[in-house]
């Protein structure tokens, strides 16, 4: 692996007093996350399904971002609970890096999640009346909607690691993942003011044009998924992944501070 950094483009730079903060605090552990990034074929070719976080968001606000979230303590309970079975764990903790049943809680995470966010369920359902709602009120847990997590739709693709002195550091574990026949997805969440299916150029382009704020990651994403085909040839791709972990990294350039990443963030190296 290349030790050498890309600078991210100068927007996601800083001013020095924001830099000096940053080494101020203690190290902290980062949260295991999901980010599900639900594709199809479409008019302009590859399509992505976004989400506009509300501003009224403490992380993110604001932001066009996948759906996904932080792992809660349900998660934790998809190996133990047969949601996820042992062969499928250890396949998902080969690709990912981790403990089988870590991988298995950020499966559970992210099928959780997307079905909270956007109406798509990536498992063999339990017919359950207003399920969506009761899950993300957690007057139910995922175990009560899903038979079995599908862990075949979720393909893994990239996983980012906010550095430490982050205000809010997260282990984020991407997946890419088709709509399952019959399901479309929605915005209909109080996390998000809007919703839609874009082509990865299209939403880089309305970053450049001021239109649509992107965090690293997503923009990271975005620009390897700009020159992908189609979602067939895409998850197949995405079958023989293992993702390699991004941390960005702070560096600083006269009075300002650039964000930098390895070259296989934005994949230039696999």
């Amino acid at each position: 692996m290349s030790t050498d950094l890309v600078d991210l483009p100068p927007r996601f730079g800083m001013d020095r007093p924001a830099f000096d903060r940053l080494g101020s605090g203690p190290p902290g552990e980062p949260r295991l996350a999901t980010s599900v990034i639900l594709v199809r074929d479409g008019a302009e070719g590859l399509e992505v399904f976004v989400l506009e976080r509300t501003t009224a968001m403490a992380f993110a606000g604001g932001m066009t971002v996948f759906p996904g979230g932080g792992l809660d303590a349900t998660d934790r309970e998809a190996l133990a609970e047969g949601l996820v079975d042992e062969a499928t764990a250890a396949d998902a903790a080969r690709s990912w890096g981790t403990a089988p049943a870590d991988a298995a809680a950020l499966l559970a995470c992210a099928v959780r999640e997307t079905f909270e966010e956007t109406g798509v369920l990536l498992a063999a359902t339990r017919p359950l009346a207003g399920a969506r709602e009761r899950l993300t009120s957690r007057e139910i847990a995922l175990r009560d909607v899903a038979a079995r997590i599908e862990a075949e739709r979720l393909r893994p693709w990239a996983r980012w690691i906010a550095p430490e002195t982050a205000p809010r550091s997260y282990d984020t574990a991407f997946f890419v993942a088709a709509v399952p026949a019959g399901q479309e997805p929605d915005g209909a969440t109080s996390e998000a003011v809007a919703a839609a299916w874009c082509s990865p150029r299209r939403a880089l382009r309305e970053w450049e044009d001021g239109r649509r704020a992107l965090m690293p990651p997503t923009w990271a994403v975005l620009t390897e998924l700009s020159g992908a085909g189609d979602t067939a040839t895409l998850l197949a791709a995405a079958a023989q992944r293992r993702p390699e972990p991004v941390t960005p990294s702070f560096r600083p350039q006269g009075d300002r501070v650039r964000l930098a990443v390895p070259p296989h963030a934005l994949g230039a190296a696999r």
